[in-house]
């Protein structure tokens, strides 16, 4: 590793965590996934091996969403480890994958605008050289978003790998997917209340900011309730990423019902509840994060 890569990753994931802790929030993109239906991936095919395949797609989902006004792009990844890969007999295509995603959202993104590596649940594994090696590939970036997650188990594992791999180790960013429960509750699948995931996400050395993301029927007013209650136990940045309802399937495609105007209608309360950065997840597209950026610049400059 050259002196010169070092210290650039070092800068860039140092000037992420002075952005992330300004006081001023960061606008996030929107979906990849549903994105890359609409652009044409086929049930069962591999989201990341586009990166490969069909690059222009991804570089234009990239663009469409710097153009709406996003300052954070995470990159074509969720399911870019070994684990996932091999279920399509590319696990041996794994640092090409993880290095096109980089490279694509990297093209598209002007100096201002930062790069968060975005990595999903690895199934039935907590192995440390697993995400060792996931981390390492993704150093060129300015952090990395383990998301979807339904605890907050693999995180200190992702914080120790990175401690004994070469190079800096990134921002870990860490965001949970919840559900209400029969009785209104809102819960992890493993039933810990927003409170109690907070409280274990600040007692986690080295975890740069928590979030929310998705979660089965979770709407804009849950994820503004669940930020409110992580705020009430933590002073860790916050971060939501809703996503634009639950889908019903018309004609064959999923049809997300949550508006580019109805979410950014509710979006100064999840402001108010104190999040530092804020995006879209399933079904959010990049006029869900153009119809954000006048209320998140608002808020900026009020």
């Amino acid at each position: 590793m050259s002196v010169g890569f070092l210290f650039g990753t070092m800068w860039r994931m140092s000037r992420f965590l002075d952005a992330l802790r300004s006081g001023r929030v960061l606008l996030m993109d929107g979906a990849m996934g549903t994105e890359l239906q609409r652009a044409g991936v086929r049930p069962g095919e591999s989201y990341e091996l586009w990166n490969l395949t069909h690059p222009e797609s991804v570089r234009r989902i990239h663009r469409s969403y710097v153009a709406a006004g996003a300052s954070v792009l995470l990159t074509n990844t969720f399911q870019a480890n070994t684990v996932a890969l091999a279920k399509h007999s590319l696990a041996e295509s794994f640092d090409r994958i993880a290095a096109a995603a980089i490279e694509l959202a990297r093209s598209e993104s002007p100096p201002e605008v930062f790069v968060v590596a975005s990595a999903g649940p690895i199934a039935n594994t907590l192995d440390v050289w697993e995400y060792q090696r996931m981390t390492e590939s993704f150093q060129a970036t300015d952090a990395l978003l383990l998301e979807t997650l339904s605890s907050l188990n693999i995180v200190p594992i992702c914080i120790r790998a990175q401690a004994s791999s070469d190079g800096p180790a990134l921002p870990v960013l860490a965001s949970i997917a919840f559900l209400r429960g029969a009785g209104g509750q809102l819960w992890t699948i493993e039933r810990q209340t927003p409170e109690v995931v907070a409280r274990r996400a600040t007692s986690i050395p080295g975890l740069a900011a928590l979030g929310v993301n998705c979660g089965r029927d979770i709407s804009m007013d849950d994820c503004i309730e669940i930020v409110r209650h992580y705020r009430s136990v933590t002073d860790l940045p916050l971060f939501a990423r809703p996503n634009a309802g639950t889908p019903t399937q018309v004609d064959g495609r999923w049809v997300y019902p949550r508006s580019p105007e109805e979410m950014a209608a509710k979006l100064p309360e999840l402001l108010e509840a104190g999040v530092s950065m804020v995006g879209g997840c399933c079904g959010t597209t990049p006029a869900h994060i153009a119809a954000f950026r006048p209320v998140v610049d608002a808020w900026n400059n009020g």
